[in-house]
């Protein structure tokens, strides 16, 4: 039973790429009952393996529920699946679940422009993080350091950030590692790349990247495909390709439409207020309209 239920929480990451997160939520939530009623019918003792297994599980599963919370706008929620699952990961001795949760929680203060506050949760991620034990994890938790490093002006400390999630990317296995990993394929490694380079000033080397991307990317990627797409076109913007930015931005915005990917709309939003200059050009034009349907489809019903 305790392996069903591991599998099935590792599952739920794959689900999470193709289906609304309205629907992830749904069945994590039943999910995350069942596992706690195992749970609550095991006396606490930390010599127990089946219960630190069955206290992993669920930390894993209240980290993307925590994800799909805030992919639905609910902060407070999402805020509190992420404490959960740092309890789980105390009691577990599991500090990977707790760099995870920290990850996740930094996307909502960048959402809002706070990059320092979202870096301050990066930092103590990175805290808890072993390319040792999880290379994978250490890979991304350091690009998005990078990242939100190059959105503050900080090149130096972005750079730095940027070869420590090379270091951990050239041993990683995504697939291999925790279930919040298996997202790290090449593609979207590449994406934090194309950002942190764009923000450090490395302006070939970003379109490059984003370049090389382009012409292996599958349309199947789900969700990562809308996140991908958004930052090639970022790359574009960058060189002021503006035609092929709205080309690439507008095939994104179908596959947030598709997937309800509403956390990445704030960025796609930047790409059209970065292109209002060129509206007259029709395929900025095409973009622009396309983005306004986007963002009535996700805003919050009248009450």
């Amino acid at each position: 039973m305790v392996r069903e239920l591991e599998a099935r929480s590792a599952g739920f990451y794959l689900l999470e790429e193709i289906i609304p997160a309205q629907d992830v939520l749904k069945v994590l939530t039943a999910h995350l009952r069942e596992v706690s009623t195992l749970l609550s019918g095991r006396a606490s003792d930390p010599g127990d393996e089946l219960r630190r297994r069955l206290i992993v599980a669920a930390g894993e599963s209240s980290l993307l529920a925590g994800w799909s919370a805030g992919a639905l706008g609910d902060s407070a929620a999402a805020r509190n699946f992420y404490d959960t699952a740092i309890t789980a990961a105390g009691e577990a001795r599991d500090p990977a679940i707790t760099a995870c949760a920290l990850t996740y929680r930094s996307y909502i203060p960048s959402a809002r422009g706070a990059n320092g506050r979202a870096r301050v949760f990066l930092t103590e991620a990175l805290e808890n993080v072993s390319d040792q034990t999880s290379p994978a994890t250490t890979a991304w938790v350091a690009a998005r350091h990078a990242e939100e490093s190059a959105l503050l002006g900080d090149k130096a400390q972005a750079l730095r950030s940027w070869r420590r999630a090379e270091e951990a990317f050239s041993i990683a296995d995504p697939d291999e590692d925790r279930p919040w990993s298996r997202f790290l394929n090449r593609d979207r490694f590449d994406t934090f790349r194309i950002a942190t380079y764009l923000k450090a000033g490395k302006f070939d080397e970003a379109q490059q990247t984003a370049a090389d991307l382009l012409t292996r990317l599958s349309p199947a990627e789900g969700k990562r495909a809308a996140a991908i797409r958004e930052n090639v076109a970022a790359a574009h913007l960058a060189r002021g390709q503006v035609t092929e930015a709205a080309r690439v931005a507008q095939s994104g915005l179908a596959i947030v439409r598709e997937t309800e990917f509403a956390m990445w709309l704030p960025k796609f939003d930047d790409i059209a207020r970065s292109l209002l200059r060129c509206q007259r050009q029709p395929q900025v034009r095409a973009y622009l309209e396309e983005f306004a349907v986007t963002k009535r489809q996700f805003a919050p019903s009248p009450r």
